[in-house]
């Protein structure tokens, strides 16, 4: 077809890749517009293509800047092979370390694996059944991994989630330290240990 529109190869490239960013900015314009009636019949195709890898965070500035911090919990059921008791791990923080690993170098890894986190921990705060489901099941195949890959040895049987909250002091409270203000803790059931394939899991950290 280049050649029968006289075409050079670079060129139809060019062309093709300004048509793919010409679509990829349409979405993203009607993404950032006020609620309107047209957004609201599209939302749900618009929040699948942005979300999480596109999504767009304005929380720096007023009025809405970042009011809380959230971290993701997790623990195992560890089935002993032998004797076939099942004993309890203490909760694990696996996104305050990712976090930390993140900071020297932002294009990583970890960026990828916290940003499907953070979908999954606000889906699973969600009060619609359907959000909530989707984000349990995230932060069901998140905590697998990352508790397959902290005890590599162990019979792991079941994962269980917690997400805590930390709402930061308000203003008339500035003279509070992040610590001082109480922890909000939301938890999953026991859930069956679905990690995710050995490729994708080598992306997670120690």
């Amino acid at each position: 077809m280049v050649k029968r529109f006289g075409i050079s190869g670079p060129l139809w490239w060019a062309v093709l890749l300004a048509g793919v960013l010409a679509v990829h900015f349409f979405i993203t314009f009607w993404y950032l517009t006020p609620n309107n009636p047209v957004k609201s019949k599209w939302w749900d195709s618009l929040y699948a293509y942005m979300d999480p890898l596109f999504t767009q965070n304005w929380q720096l500035f007023a009025p809405n800047p970042v009011s809380q911090h959230q971290d993701v919990w997790v623990k195992a059921r560890v089935k002993d092979p032998g004797t076939g008791q099942v004993r309890e791990t203490d909760w694990k923080n696996i996104t305050g370390p990712m976090i930390q690993e993140k900071q020297p170098k932002r294009i990583s890894s970890e960026d990828r694996i916290l940003r499907q986190i953070s979908v999954g921990a606000r889906q699973f705060r969600s009060k619609d059944p359907k959000e909530n489901q989707e984000g349990e099941w995230i932060l069901q195949r998140s905590a697998s991994t990352a508790l397959g890959r902290a005890l590599p040895d162990s019979n792991l049987s079941q994962v269980k989630i917690r997400v805590v909250t930390n709402l930061f002091p308000r203003f008339q409270d500035r003279h509070k330290g992040d610590d001082e203000t109480p922890l909000h803790y939301q938890e999953s059931a026991w859930l069956e240990y679905l990690p995710a394939d050995p490729a994708p899991a080598k992306e997670w950290p120690e």
